[in-house]
């Protein structure tokens, strides 16, 4: 049963007169907007999607809460059209023999969401091995996570192979594996075209260059 509606609010404890967990929701559908609802479930997943505040980070936003030039995104289906035809652009300098750089993760030390990004750049990993230009790709990480494989939750444990495995060991092997680099603890401050500038969690700064990059 679809419903177009917005969720305003969960409430996992029931209420006076019932222990059945419910939300409310206010319809989105034209004709019905405003109208409220409740609905009972045993099991919730709360998939609210992210807050996008590119101007967070001087450089990454145009300045009106938009996507800057300087950068690619996947936050929205436009974005992730718009970065696909960079990265093919990308592709087709390497097939010609230049070397590129790319550089894929958080644009800012608040931000969340390291799970899309991490499944972005080992997409363009993937793709590139695909396209046969790998090897002429430079490819890095730079997050905000505290280690590899935390996700911003403090890490997971997963099922891989029979074994109990944590995404630290998960992540830094698959990293070495696919020779992807990475620069962690780290908090975008300020982005220019075809430069990063970072600060590390012991004070200390950074740059880096890059032909592409997409910070979430």
């Amino acid at each position: 049963d679809y419903k177009q509606a917005k969720a305003v609010s969960i409430h996992p404890n029931g209420k006076a007169d019932s222990d059945q967990s419910y939300i409310t929701i206010e319809s989105t559908k034209e004709g019905e907007q405003g109208q409220t609802e409740e609905l009972t479930y045993d099991y919730l997943v709360n998939a609210t999607g992210p807050k996008l505040n590119f101007d967070a980070t001087e450089g990454l936003g145009n300045g009106k809460g938009e996507l800057g030039k300087n950068t690619v995104s996947v936050c929205t289906a436009d974005h992730a059209v718009h970065a696909n035809l960079e990265l093919q652009q990308i592709f087709d300098k390497a097939k010609k023999g230049e070397r590129q750089k790319i550089l894929v993760g958080t644009g800012h030390g608040m931000c969340t969401c390291q799970g899309a990004a991490f499944e972005y750049i080992f997409n363009i990993e993937h793709e590139a091995r695909k396209a046969g230009v790998r090897d002429m790709l430079d490819i890095k990480w730079i997050s905000n996570e505290a280690f590899l494989g935390d996700f911003g939750m403090g890490g997971l444990h997963m099922k891989v192979g029979g074994y109990a495995v944590s995404s630290k060991l998960f992540a830094e092997s698959l990293y070495a594996e696919r020779n992807v680099e990475w620069i962690i603890g780290a908090h975008v401050n300020k982005v220019e075209e075809g430069k990063i500038h970072y600060e590390l969690l012991d004070g200390s700064m950074g740059e880096e260059e890059f032909d592409f990059a997409m910070l979430i």
